[in-house]
């Protein structure tokens, strides 16, 4: 397979997004270190239950976000690869008339 189909991929678009998700893969692991050391979670008291759960809402949102970012990232993707899927039939198409074109010109006589 050859990897000239590199060329064609969107790359701006995707480092683009790159930066954003790392960003919010980093801010849910700092979320989860500091959220260790603030709650105690031998404690069974109603407050720190609360806190516990407020940090664990917090942490599905983020994670939801990061979701939403790879979701949005991957179907970027899925439509650079179906526009890279048809530019590729085209182009075969496009090679074998030309084959083609030469194949009847040099049998005419006219690339002689």
């Amino acid at each position: 397979m050859s990897w000239l189909w590199l060329k064609a991929v969107p790359w701006g678009t995707i480092i683009a997004n790159a930066p954003t998700i790392v960003e919010g893969a980093r801010k849910l692991l700092d979320r989860r270190t500091a959220g260790a050391e603030l709650v105690d979670e031998s404690s069974a008291d109603p407050a720190s239950l609360a806190q516990r759960l407020r940090i664990v809402e917090l942490r599905q949102q983020e994670m939801l976000d990061v979701i939403d970012k790879l979701a949005n990232s991957n179907e970027q993707l899925t439509e650079a690869v179906t526009y890279l899927r048809a530019r590729a039939k085209f182009n075969f198409r496009l090679a074998l008339v030309l084959a083609v074109v030469v194949a009847v010109m040099v049998v005419n006589g006219v690339m002689a």
